[in-house]
C-alpha cells in the first residue's frame, strides 16, 4: 500500500490546551505526555486501521490552538473527511469557543465533512466544568456525534470513536467495499484521479479471470 492509497484525513480544531496533541499520540499507540507542549504549527500521525477488512491509513492532523497562530489552520484544514472538535472539560472556555472553531469549518469545508465533538480530561471529575449533557445538545446541534473521554486514561475508547467517525465518513459517501487505489498503480496516462475498485469477495470472484484491460473497466475514476 503506497502511502496515499486507502488515506483518510482527520483534523481535530479546539483552544490551545485541550489535549489534541496527546489525543492523537494515544490513538496512534505513542505514549501519554502529560508535559505535551502547545502546537504552534500542524503536525500529523499516521495509523493504519481496518474496516470490513480493508486497510486505510488514517492521517489525523493536530492544529494550532493559540489565536496569533490560527491562520496556518486553514492551509492544513483543507481536504479533510472527518473534524473532530475538542474541548477542555475543566474550563468553560474552551467549549464556548466551539462556536468560533465550527464556523471556521463551515467556511472552508462546508457540510462535507464527518463531524464529532470530543470533551477531554473526563479524569479530572472534580474540575469538571461543563456538564456532559451540554456536550451533547451542541454535538446534536451542529450533527455530530459526541465522545467523553480522557486521553490519559481512555486510550482506546478515543481510538474506536474514530473508527466510527471514518466508517461513518465511508458510509455516507457509498464507500464500504471500496478501496482507494492512487493513480500511479492504475494508469499512469490517467493524471489527477483517484481510482476506486470493488473489495467484494463477490467482486473479487467475477474479476479473478479477467484479464487487466477488462479490471480497469471496473473500475470508478473520480476527478478533483
Amino acid at each position: 500500500m503506497s502511502e496515499d492509497e486507502n488515506s483518510i484525513k482527520i483534523i481535530l480544531v479546539g483552544e490551545t490546551g485541550t489535549g489534541k496533541s496527546n489525543l492523537i499520540n494515544v490513538c496512534c499507540n505513542l505514549q501519554f505526555n502529560p508535559n505535551s507542549p502547545s502546537n504552534i504549527s500542524c503536525s500529523s500521525l499516521e495509523k493504519k486501521i481496518a474496516i470490513n477488512n480493508i486497510d486505510y491509513i488514517i492521517k489525523l492532523w493536530d492544529t494550532a490552538g493559540q489565536e496569533k497562530f490560527r491562520s496556518l489552520n486553514n492551509l492544513f484544514i483543507k481536504d479533510a473527511k472527518v473534524c473532530i472538535f475538542v474541548y477542555d472539560n475543566t474550563d468553560r472556555r474552551t467549549f464556548e469557543d466551539l462556536v468560533f472553531w465550527v464556523k471556521t469549518i463551515d467556511e472552508l469545508l462546508g457540510k462535507d465533512p464527518i463531524l464529532g465533538v470530543v470533551a477531554n480530561k473526563s479524569d479530572l471529575v472534580s474540575k469538571e466544568k461543563v456538564k456532559e449533557s451540554e456536550g451533547k445538545d451542541y454535538a446534536e446541534k451542529i450533527g455530530a456525534s459526541f465522545y467523553k473521554t480522557s486521553a490519559k486514561e481512555d486510550k482506546d475508547g478515543f481510538s474506536n470513536f474514530v473508527n466510527k467517525l471514518v466508517e461513518e465518513y465511508l458510509t455516507k459517501n457509498n464507500l464500504i467495499g471500496w478501496e482507494f487505489y492512487s493513480k500511479d498503480n492504475i494508469d499512469n496516462n490517467t493524471s489527477n484521479n483517484i481510482s476506486l475498485k470493488n473489495s467484494s469477495e463477490n467482486h473479487k470472484k467475477k474479476s479473478k479471470n479477467k484479464n487487466k484491460n477488462k479490471d480497469k473497466e471496473n473500475l470508478c475514476y473520480i476527478s478533483y
